[in-house]
């Protein structure tokens, strides 16, 4: 999902920076279980919300340890995982497989088409595991091609593609809440197309690659009110969960966490006047 569903560690405590690690060291441990040591490579944080998400709306029972890694070989890390990280771990190599489709037919990347020969194999594994997600995927990006090379499509055709794929991924093994989870899933992804768009904006400018906010024209004060009315309508729908377990450390996530690459890219007003040599009187505050 692109890097930007992930926690505002700033505004979180220890316990809860330490329960955020663990999760996300099972389920690299269970990458390395399921598709051997090179789909570790795969692993973001983004899948780890979806886990506390499955985690706080289930219960489910917690496998937690402790182990060394390659990545860490002198430190000892503990895990928790519970069944849904086995899921997880199947879209995060169904997920980056098709990033490294996507970037090689966009840009030939060598680093792409080196990653999608490595992942080729563990992709033919998670097809088989999850077979209707896999389908799901390909027909959704390859509708988002279309829509990107067609001159008079939409602005919000292919994040509404997005968005709808997340949402019947997010929406697997969840009885009764499988509803709002879909919904959930499908704000979300309609967000997480368009921050990327918004992120990318300069260089699809300039390149002239496909970006919707670009053929709009769109200023980041336009940018920021659209996502800001995008992430609140998944905001809503996520307070409507009955969740308790980790809540503080997912409302960081959606809160916060997930403006954190776009003002990076757009700094608020009072940072760019700071910047540029003091502070404006009454300028905006950002998400």
């Amino acid at each position: 999902m692109f890097g930007f569903v992930v926690a505002s560690l700033g505004t979180v405590s220890d316990e809860e920076k330490a329960r955020y690690q663990a999760l996300y060291c099972g389920l690299c441990r269970t990458l390395r279980d399921r598709y051997g040591q090179v789909s570790r490579l795969t692993l973001t944080y983004d899948l780890t919300f979806y886990l506390m998400l499955c985690d706080s709306l289930h219960e489910p029972p917690e496998d937690e340890g402790t182990l060394r890694c390659i990545a860490h070989p002198t430190q000892v890390r503990s895990f928790a995982r519970s069944r849904f990280a086995d899921y997880a771990a199947d879209l995060t190599v169904a997920l980056a497989y098709h990033k490294c489709l996507d970037d090689w037919h966009d840009d030939h990347a060598l680093r792409a088409k080196a990653g999608e020969r490595a992942l080729a194999g563990a992709y033919a594994r998670a097809r088989e595991r999850i077979p209707g997600q896999c389908v799901a995927i390909e027909r959704s990006l390859a509708a988002i091609s279309t829509i990107e090379a067609d001159p008079d499509s939409s602005p919000d055709a292919a994040a509404i593609e997005f968005g709808t794929l997340l949402g019947r991924l997010f929406a697997h093994d969840q009885g009764i809440w499988a509803d709002q989870m879909e919904k959930l899933g499908r704000q979300l992804g309609q967000f997480v197309y368009l921050m990327d768009a918004a992120v990318d904006y300069a260089a699809d400018e300039k390149s002239g690659s496909y970006n919707p906010l670009v053929r709009l024209g769109s200023t980041p004060e336009n940018m920021r009110t659209l996502l800001a009315v995008l992430i609140g309508n998944a905001a809503d729908t996520f307070e409507r969960l009955p969740l308790e377990k980790d809540l503080h450390l997912m409302r960081s996530v959606l809160y916060s966490g997930v403006w954190q690459q776009f003002n990076r890219t757009y700094p608020p007003a009072d940072e760019r006047a700071t910047i540029a040599g003091g502070p404006s009187p009454g300028a905006p505050a950002a998400p």
